[in-house]
């Protein structure tokens, strides 16, 4: 992202900025049998989504799937495409950085738009931003940390993209989404992270030409007042071209009906 010429990338390959996802990343409502209950498609601005052929029943209801015994879907607690605000706080979510742990956390307190990466529709893409000279920024499809290996105008420093929601509920979630690069030129790759209230709960690395992904998931508990941090580090503290999508859903798990 910072400081190189970007040569073309295809839409094949920022598929997953442009809405275009790829069968094994796509974002879903799952049913509480594991199973996809409808997709969205998400535009390139990180549009309001659509839902797909399955949607999500209402509460108590299901999706059989076709002729088993009826389940009721895990529940949306929180969705980090559809929650989107450049407002601090909005739907339980935060938009900061931290320097290498969470407990670090400080909100983001500029907004501004991403600018030195430019997908083939041209769209700008809103963000939150450092208020210092650095490559942080977090938008509604992902984000970009600074790292202490950075180009001008950024400092040398590590400040990770945390995007945090704090919990209403008080329970047994499962905690969703997908991650791939969306800048694919001359990235060394960058590390995901989640985390429920300090403690990781599933971490992955993403090579830098990686602009499939994957899906991931992570089970945890939590209390009202949890954070769920969802924090994107540049690997080896190279920040060079890695904006990155990076989606998270926590849903409350849904129990069988009683026989």
């Amino acid at each position: 992202m910072n400081g190189r010429m970007l040569r073309p990338v295809s839409l094949v390959t920022l598929g997953l900025a442009l809405g275009a996802c790829t069968p094994d990343v796509e974002l879903a409502r799952y049913s509480a049998a594991g199973g996809s209950a409808g997709t969205e498609a998400l535009g390139g601005t990180g549009g309001s989504p659509s839902s797909g052929s399955g949607g999500v029943a209402p509460e108590g209801g299901a999706n059989d799937g076709g002729g088993g015994p009826a389940l009721p879907e895990a529940r949306i607690l929180a969705d980090s495409v559809a929650d989107f605000s450049l407002t601090q706080g909005e739907h339980g979510w935060y938009y900061g950085s931290d320097s290498g742990d969470v407990a670090d956390f400080t909100q983001l307190g500029r907004i501004d738009t991403i600018t030195a990466f430019m997908p083939p529709t041209k769209d700008v893409w809103d963000c939150w931003a450092s208020e210092n000279t650095h490559w942080t920024q977090i938008f509604r499809l992902g984000a970009h940390p600074n790292g202490t290996d950075t180009s001008p105008p950024s400092d040398p420093l590590l400040e990770r993209a945390v995007r945090r929601w704090v919990s209403n509920y008080e329970g047994d979630v499962i905690i969703r989404g997908e991650v791939a690069k969306i800048d694919l030129v001359d990235s060394n790759g960058v590390l995901a992270l989640v985390y429920v209230d300090g403690v990781q709960v599933y971490s992955t690395i993403i090579g830098g030409d990686d602009g499939a992904g994957l899906a991931y998931q992570a089970e945890a508990s939590l209390r009202v007042g949890s954070n769920v941090d969802f924090v994107l580090d540049p690997r080896d503290g190279d920040d060079h071209h890695d904006l990155s999508r990076f989606t998270g859903i926590v849903a409350r798990t849904a129990t069988p009906p009683a026989q």
